[in-house]
């Protein structure tokens, strides 16, 4: 039987999302991919092997989103609807609201060094992509000059990690929105001036 790969990937992706690497089993996996468990072998090698190749592509499709946002006409304005959009999704989706990179940070001790390198290096990736768009920002005047851009990107890449936790346990989008709107306020401030 041929297995179409992204599709593959695409459930493992939301079997991992919603149940996290430990907690999904070899069964849960056969499950979700409708595949026989020597055929998942033969082709990902372990669990962790077909862990990775989720997080590469997770990781992959937020990198491209977040370059699609620093080529948009107002990034500052497509920056706001990214956030939005990941973290007011609707209520069947909500595991979504959680960064699976983040949930996978929890793990780390338990997913298997391969595994742990592509969460970090993918870590490092958004963070990348969140400091091209701050540069876009200041480049187009939408952001302070003085903005510091590897100090905001950290911060907003944490910003982001925070209110997926946030927007996770909320019922409602209103608060969530209002959080949203904060960041956006707060990244036009001040920075601190030097570091202690």
């Amino acid at each position: 039987m041929k297995y179409d790969h992204d599709d593959i990937i695409e459930k493992a992706t939301t079997l991992f999302w919603q149940r996290g690497f430990h907690a999904a089993g070899m069964r849960d996996i056969q499950q979700a991919l409708d595949m026989r468990p020597g055929s998942i072998y033969a082709r990902f090698q372990s669990k962790e092997g077909l862990f990775k190749l989720v997080i590469e592509q997770y990781a992959q499709n937020s990198a491209n989103r977040l370059r699609q946002v620093a080529e948009a006409a107002s990034p500052l304005h497509a920056l706001y609807s990214f956030f939005e959009t990941a973290l007011t999704g609707p209520d069947e989706q909500r595991y979504m609201r959680q960064c699976l990179l983040v949930k996978s940070i929890a793990e780390l001790d338990i997913i298997g060094d391969v595994a742990k390198k592509a969460v970090l290096e993918s870590m490092e990736a958004l963070k990348n992509g969140f400091r091209s768009i701050i540069e876009v920002c200041i480049e187009k005047g939408e952001l302070p000059k003085h903005t510091p851009t590897k100090l905001a990107a950290e911060w907003l890449q944490n910003q982001f990690v925070g209110l997926r936790a946030f927007a996770l346990m909320q019922d409602e989008n209103t608060a969530t929105i209002q959080m949203i709107d904060k960041v956006m306020i707060d990244l036009k401030g001040q920075w601190p001036q030097k570091t202690h």
